[in-house]
């Protein structure tokens, strides 16, 4: 089930039943997008947000400082659904109400400027992610990922529609185990999902975003195990003559803004 984000965070696609091998399809996606238009428009028709940001989970934390920044600067409200990028780029595709769109794959905002629900002009990259290793409470973290195996279960995000797991299961492989983990793994419906599991006890480890886990006790993951996991975002075309979405996308090249993203482990531009 898709939820909202209006003000707090919420994450869209979350639940408490770990889908262990299952894979979205195309129409389901298409469904999830209805639902969410449902839900919207269920929401009185009364516009509460200046823009609406559609990101990957792994800029949760820090888009929520970011829209204070935008609030504090310029009076303008904005309004988050965070999710995994595959499954937002579906709802994108099918008409969703968004004014940015934000993905952990850059290929994936490609596609919505080629179906003509992105602006071309408006696409840029503006960061670099980082994947970390994190254990449950009580768990004796690894002193090298090659460690791993002898963990029972470890979550990672589902591949098929989260840049963070596609991370994860390139890093397994590049260290040459994911053959002996690959068993006991645990799909989560998205990085923020991953975290959740793991903090919850329901798996012993997870392969999980950095910038959700940088307060607390981690391992990071050599950027060189993975491809980068480029943060890009996209203008929609519903928004073009939006300017709180263009602040926001302001706010996340300002001084503060990048100040905001290196504190959680992002990489940016110098």
């Amino acid at each position: 089930m898709v939820e909202h984000h209006l003000a707090k965070v919420r994450v869209a696609g979350s639940n408490p039943v770990v889908r262990s091998i299952r894979f979205l399809s195309r129409a389901c996606s298409r469904s999830i997008g209805v639902l969410l238009l449902a839900t919207l428009s269920a929401c009185g028709g009364a516009v509460r947000y200046d823009a609406v940001v559609a990101a990957a989970s792994d800029t949760r934390d820090v888009f929520q400082e970011v829209a204070v920044l935008v609030k504090e600067n310029d009076g303008v409200d904005i309004g988050f659904v965070f999710g995994s990028s595959g499954l937002l780029r579906e709802q994108v595709l099918n008409g969703a109400p968004y004014d940015v769109y934000v993905s952990a794959n850059a290929a994936y905002v490609d596609e919505v400027i080629a179906a003509g629900f992105g602006i071309d002009s408006s696409r840029q990259s503006f960061a670099v992610g980082r994947l970390a290793l994190i254990t449950a409470t009580g768990v004796a973290p690894p002193t090298d990922l090659r460690d791993l195996p002898s963990y029972s279960r470890i979550v990672i995000a589902n591949p098929a529609h989260a840049p963070y797991g596609v991370a994860a299961r390139e890093t397994l492989q590049s260290l040459g185990i994911y053959d002996q983990v690959a068993g006991r793994l645990v799909l989560a419906d998205n990085v923020a999902d991953a975290v959740r599991l793991v903090q919850a006890g329901e798996v012993d480890a997870g392969l999980v975003a950095l910038a959700l886990v940088v307060r607390d006790k981690h391992l990071v993951v050599a950027a060189d195990l993975h491809q980068p996991i480029r943060q890009t975002l996209v203008i929609t075309s519903r928004a073009g003559d939006n300017d709180a979405a263009q602040l926001f996308v302001a706010a996340l090249h300002s001084p503060g803004g990048r100040a905001i993203l290196v504190r959680y482990g992002f990489t940016v531009d110098s």
